[in-house]
């Protein structure tokens, strides 16, 4: 069986790319806040007759990044590569600090980095790499500036790897989430506040992990295997 690294892979989006994953792969999920909860997915894995291990490990360092990689190759060769790491805070750009700027920045962008360099170096050839960005990329919303940032700067890193990684069958690609229903959005956001973020896409509601979830598989097919170094709106239609 071919193995799969998910990093958060027991978060809200990454838990529901884990269990899709885990329907081919045998998967490595990555964590660090709250193993337990991984260990409850990868037996949640293996009870329906699945291949999971937990890796703990901070995949912002270099040795957290390496490590992860280390185990997921004992599953068996490594095609699949996700990125699911991700956290916000709200400052506004006259309360910003060296310090709040240097944690959104190793959360989010530091953490993609040291993924795309380890994927390049070791996923196999044909394999797919995905990073979960934000819509906040693009849209900028006030009192984001960090976060925004660094999901902009993780898409510019997703193309230049997408290029350097192609001529072994490679590719490298992005999705890009809207508003979507999970504990850390409703931990950080007021109900007023997720009323309007439902309400500004097509569709009027928020995303699911699953829907993510389903843009992240479409990318990790062996029909996409021409596109790479592409964002995926999955926002629902913001716009």
């Amino acid at each position: 069986m071919v193995g799969a690294l998910v990093f958060g892979g027991a978060g809200g989006i990454g838990s529901a790319v884990s269990r899709r994953l885990a329907r081919e792969h045998a998967v490595a999920i990555g964590c660090l806040r709250r193993p337990e909860r991984a260990r409850t997915l990868a037996r949640e894995i293996q009870e329906a007759g699945g291949t999971a291990v937990v890796v703990e490990a901070d995949a912002s360092t270099d040795a957290g990044v390496v490590r992860s990689f280390d185990v997921a190759e004992e599953l068996g060769p490594l095609r699949v590569v996700v990125h699911c790491v991700g956290g916000w805070d709200f400052p506004r750009i006259t309360e910003l600090s060296e310090e709040s700027i240097d944690a959104a920045l190793r959360l989010n962008l530091r953490s993609a980095l040291l993924t795309l360099r380890e994927a390049a170096r070791r996923v196999a050839d044909g394999g797919r790499v995905v990073l979960l960005s934000s819509a906040a990329a693009e849209v900028a919303p006030a009192r984001q500036s960090t976060y925004a940032a660094a999901k902009a700067g993780l898409e510019a890193a997703a193309r230049v790897a997408a290029k350097e990684v192609a001529k072994r069958g490679v590719t490298v690609n992005v999705v890009r989430p809207g508003a979507t229903d999970t504990e850390l959005l409703h931990a950080t956001t007021s109900p007023r506040a997720i009323e309007a973020m439902a309400g500004s896409n097509a569709m009027k509601r928020l995303g699911t992990p699953d829907d993510v979830a389903g843009a992240v598989m479409m990318l990790c097919s062996d029909d996409s295997g021409w596109v790479t170094g592409a964002v995926v709106d999955a926002t629902g239609g913001l716009r």
